[in-house]
């Protein structure tokens, strides 16, 4: 019997399921479970300009790899099997080894504190899997939604994406290597601002120092070993009472001199 509340629908347009089409640039394509789920879609968040994620463009393309969605009562699920070998990577902040072949991540922000290798939510959340196949070829893919969604990558070479509510899931590619991926990535959610130039350098940071006098410290052995250091944070044991913006009179007595 067929489960009512279950819509599997694949990459034959025909039969009036999942819709595609190509959009910002050669080689991206956008994915929907129908028309209908197409038009529920919220506004795009991840686009530097939303209207790009809703426009389509002209293109003699046909996307080379196609997601299969189920669309279940309450929850979007949507699959995409890649060639054996394929590795994966992205997933956003989270804890572990930079390649997340066989994780379970969820875009859900969390107040991590004390966070360990199988943390699976910190403190940012990007629906974003960088899939390198065994070619050296690259394919981006985005589920463009802001609920909280689970990405599950240990199945062998499959990324699955299960959020609630309609959402179109987007593919970059694949192209070249995983840098032409990110350059087009980055013409759909636009690059970050250059930041200060002092912020460019190391960064010094720990828990805490309890004193003035051992910021200073720090500093002197940094220079003493000739080891550049542009920045030293001092998180939470300089205020008074732990309170913000407020520095501690007998331990931080003249933060201006530092």
């Amino acid at each position: 019997m067929t489960d009512p509340g279950r819509n599997e629908a694949t990459a034959d347009i025909a039969s009036g399921g999942m819709a595609f089409e190509p959009i910002l640039e050669e080689g991206v394509f956008r994915f929907d479970c129908s028309v209908n789920d197409k038009d529920a879609a919220f506004p795009s968040l991840s686009f530097a300009n939303p209207k790009d994620r809703d426009i389509p463009i002209m293109s003699n393309k046909v996307p080379l790899y196609i997601p299969t969605f189920e669309c279940v009562i309450g929850q979007q699920i949507v699959q995409i099997e890649l060639p054996a070998g394929t590795s994966f990577y992205g997933t956003g902040e989270v804890s572990g080894q930079l390649e997340r072949t066989g994780k379970l991540v969820f875009t859900w922000n969390t107040a991590a504190w004390g966070y360990g290798p199988g943390t699976t939510s910190l403190y940012q959340s990007h629906p974003w899997v960088l899939a390198v196949l065994p070619t050296g070829e690259a394919l981006g893919v985005l589920a463009d939604t802001t609920r909280r969604c689970e990405i599950d990558l240990r199945k062998e070479v499959t990324i699955k994406f299960i959020a609630p509510s309609s959402y179109p899931v987007i593919t970059f590619g694949p192209f070249a290597s995983p840098e032409a991926v990110l350059v087009s990535l980055s013409h759909a959610i636009g690059t970050i601002f250059m930041p200060p130039k002092w912020s460019l350098g190391y960064q010094q940071c720990r828990w805490s120092y309890d004193s003035d006098l051992r910021v200073l410290e720090v500093a002197r052995t940094f220079r003493e070993k000739g080891m550049p250091c542009d920045v030293i944070w001092m998180d939470i044991d300089y205020m008074d009472g732990f309170r913000c913006f407020t520095f501690d009179q007998e331990r931080f007595p003249d933060p201006r001199a530092l």
